[in-house]
């Protein structure tokens, strides 16, 4: 005959509770304590809870060695509305509660099938942390076959980075906002990044292809303008290259027969009042405002030209005296 003691009893009852409700339940009275659900008809399973409204719901910590959720729904899906949607597409659901509409919490991931929701043609996925007023602070999610995305959000849910894929190998690294800019090398208040969309700190850039502006460029200086000029390409410092190409205007109307063409002694008077030649800018001028390469080579050309010219007319005065000079000796003979 077989005696059966109290502690047998005991576990012959918790397996039958077990068999019979398929359910465990502790009160918070003493960890051995094991209580049917209240009501008995509930069939979920509580741990630390005698009314669980899941199927298992643990009031504590819990700790296990890997975890597996999964909910695939078929695409074709019919869903009454969005919220509809979300709350069957919804596998997993943490944080606080920040839309009790859809019961949706601050770190959510979706698995969407395609549906008459939304997603009429793709299948997709969707993972976001919100904050507790339920603005959306970061997202990334992609459809199947098509286009993907990865954001980052401000306080009001509007986009200051977004890295964006169309699905046609189109990429996209976009910082919306009017006051974004990159700081490679520092920080946020950094001084001397204060101002700049792009800021290398104590480091050099190297880019392999085109570098294009709608604006200037300073090299060792951000002042563009001189008076009233405004430079494209500002330097402070010296300037070394293998060729330079200017475009300007040239100096051919010095061989236009409307030219007025100063005599020599005309010159010889003005470099006598003023110390220069005529046109030309005085040592004063370009100490004081530079030199004009296009306009400084146009000018020198002038006096080339100007000079071509007064000897053209020296020659035809040397060669009327050689005819001068040859008929005087024709007479003497």
């Amino acid at each position: 005959m077989i005696k059966i003691t109290k502690k047998t009893y005991s576990i012959l009852c918790f397996l039958v509770v077990l068999a019979v409700d398929a359910q465990i339940s502790t009160s918070t009275g003493g960890a051995s304590s094991v209580l049917a659900n209240i009501p008995a008809s509930n069939t979920n399973v509580g741990i630390g809870t005698n009314n669980p409204v899941s199927k298992l719901e643990v009031i504590g910590a819990v700790k296990a060695y890997a975890e597996e959720f999964t909910r695939e729904l078929p695409n074709g899906s019919t869903f009454v509305d969005w919220r509809d949607r979300n709350n069957y597409s919804r596998v997993l659901n943490l944080g606080t509660v920040r839309d009790p509409s859809e019961g949706g919490r601050l770190m959510c991931f979706y698995d969407f099938p395609q549906s008459n929701v939304i997603n009429l043609t793709k299948s997709s996925f969707y993972l976001s942390i919100d904050d507790r007023s339920n603005h959306t602070r970061f997202g990334v999610g992609a459809e199947t076959g098509g286009n993907g995305f990865l954001s980052l959000m401000d306080k009001n849910q509007i986009d200051y980075f977004k890295v964006f894929d169309d699905g046609s190998d189109n990429f996209s690294v976009v910082l919306p906002k009017t006051n974004s800019r990159i700081i490679i090398g520092g920080f946020a208040d950094y001084a001397n990044s204060l101002g700049h969309k792009l800021f290398v700190q104590n480091g050099s850039a190297k880019i392999e292809g085109n570098i294009l502006t709608d604006s200037n460029i300073g090299i060792g200086t951000s002042n563009f303008t001189d008076g009233a000029d405004t430079y494209r390409l500002s330097v402070k410092g010296k300037i070394r290259a293998e060729e330079v190409k200017v475009y300007n205007t040239w100096a051919d109307y010095v061989f236009s027969p409307d030219y007025t063409l100063p005599s020599l002694k005309q010159v010889e008077s003005y470099i006598k009042k003023n110390g220069h030649l005529p046109n030309v800018p005085s040592a004063k001028e370009i100490t004081k405002s530079g030199l004009e390469l296009g306009e400084m080579t146009k000018i020198q050309q002038e006096k080339i030209e100007e000079l071509t010219l007064y000897l053209i007319q020296q020659n035809k005065e040397i060669e009327e005296l050689k005819i001068q000079v040859k008929e005087l000796l024709m007479q003497k003979k």
